[in-house]
């Protein structure tokens, strides 16, 4: 009997919402081969999930000590193998649900714990299997041949494309920014007089005010989307010829589209990922951009201007997907079948 898939990721405006989109994406590739429930927390921001998937929600009152128990209760170990990308996750949940005899797929970023899990993602450029500690069955699946993007970015990954000039520029800070960096790139941007235009994209938890009242005040520079589709978000990406974005699920898009990109990391979850793609020479380097003024995002965004000569870096992005990822991704999850 072929399995059913558990996708189980939580995001709100606190966590942001990247564990979620993540699995999005491994939902996309799977969803026409295997049966499957996208699986989250009452806390989450479930209403980002497409209406499309069959969507469970886990009651507050289950902790992530007693989840192990109650996903027993609710779904057989005989029909159902889990896929979990979150930092609750890690080496006592993962012990718990090999012990209930499930098959368990992990997405992580830091390589930290001991890893029980039967394969463990992580797409960062940087890591190698010498980085972790994990169990003689746990198969690792490293890099980004295993990136974990959606299908329409992985076709733009294979697209070429030259920049010329720069005079339209890409902000976003992920589902939530919750260190609000968007206003203080948008402010740096506007100082800088070849900008002529500056696409700022927001998340489904982005919760700070000041960006709108900042566009009210340029509306002919600045536009704001939200919530946007995958199509709508390429479409926007498209048209930018520059952009700023934190090491994080976004980074691998714009990568696919291909631009110069100011990147950085403000939690440690992203700092392996922006030390992978500066190694690479895939994007400029920002480091740790949580505590940026106006100020410092106007010098670095200069100091990238002045180069004037961006073929290297989109000669980088261009290598680091190739057009096996999706079927990598599906072989890895039929192996847990």
């Amino acid at each position: 009997m072929k399995k059913k898939v558990i996708f189980r990721a939580d995001g709100n405006s606190s966590t942001g919402l990247g564990h979620m989109y993540r699995l999005f994406s491994l939902v996309e590739i799977v969803k026409d081969t295997f049966d499957f429930v996208f699986l989250t927390h009452e806390t989450s921001a479930d209403t980002i999930i497409p209406i499309s998937y069959t969507k469970e929600i886990i009651p507050a009152s289950v902790s992530i000590e007693n989840e192990p128990l109650w996903l027993a209760s609710n779904f057989s170990v005989k029909e159902y193998i889990i896929i979990a990308d979150g930092y609750q996750f890690i080496e006592p949940y993962q012990l718990k649900i090999k012990g209930l005899g499930y098959k368990l797929m992990y997405v992580d970023d830091l390589a930290k714990e001991h890893m029980y899990a039967d394969i463990v993602i992580n797409h960062s450029p940087y890591i190698m299997e010498n980085h972790y500690s994990k169990e003689v069955y746990t198969k690792l699946a490293l890099g980004t041949q295993y990136a974990l993007l959606r299908p329409l970015f992985l076709n733009q990954a294979k697209q070429n494309k030259s920049i010329k000039e720069i005079d339209c520029a890409f902000v976003c800070f992920g589902g939530a920014d919750p260190f609000n960096l968007t206003i203080k790139a948008v402010k740096a941007l506007l100082k800088i007089p070849i900008i002529k235009k500056i696409n700022v994209v927001l998340g489904g938890a982005f919760k700070h005010k000041e960006i709108f009242d900042l566009q009210v005040k340029n509306v002919n520079r600045i536009k704001i989307f939200k919530n946007l589709s995958e199509e709508k978000l390429i479409m926007v990406m498209q048209e930018s010829n520059f952009a700023i974005a934190p090491a994080s699920t976004i980074l691998y898009e714009l990568c696919c589209v291909k631009m110069p990109v100011l990147s950085g990391f403000y939690v440690d979850n992203q700092e392996l990922i922006y030390k992978g793609f500066l190694n690479s020479n895939a994007v400029y380097n920002g480091e740790n951009i949580k505590n940026y003024t106006v100020l410092d995002f106007k010098m670095k965004i200069e100091s990238i201007l002045k180069r004037n000569n961006f073929d290297n870096q989109i000669k980088a992005q261009r290598t680091l997907f190739d057009e096996e990822i999706g079927r990598r991704h599906l072989n890895l999850i039929k192996t847990l079948c």
